[in-house]
């Protein structure tokens, strides 16, 4: 079976199309905006770096402990304001290329749909 598998790629780079490949509940939307405050405690330096309706993925100098409720607040220039989202910290990585510094991936608890239909309008830029 397995041998079949192989035998419908036509070459190696099919292959590992098809193995990196990876579906995606929701469109991710990269942006770069600044985070004002983590759990109503003003940040500085302190990034959204992409954006779903699911999720986010932070970057700050600052690593979050996982599992940990969060509520992150950012200015989402699409809505003029301020918004708030409420999550857990998922993973934590430090950034190689940045020493000091650190990714963060936070789920929301609740599926935010505006955030995503503000995407597909192409409402969140960098």
């Amino acid at each position: 079976m397995f041998q079949a598998i192989l035998n419908l790629c036509a070459n190696d780079a099919d292959y590992l199309y098809m193995k990196q490949r990876v579906t995606r509940r929701a469109q991710r939307y990269t942006v770069n905006y600044e985070v004002k405050a983590i759990n109503g405690k003003p940040v500085a330096d302190t990034f959204v770096k992409d954006l779903s309706a699911l999720g986010a993925r932070l970057e700050s100098p600052t690593p979050l402990s996982p599992k940990i409720p969060v509520d992150v607040s950012f200015f989402l220039p699409a809505l003029h304001q301020e918004t708030r989202v409420a999550g857990a910290v998922v993973w934590v990585r430090p950034l190689v290329e940045s020493p000091g510094r650190y990714q963060m991936g936070l789920q929301f608890f609740n599926t935010n749909w505006q955030i995503d239909q503000l995407g597909r309008n192409g409402m969140l830029r960098e």
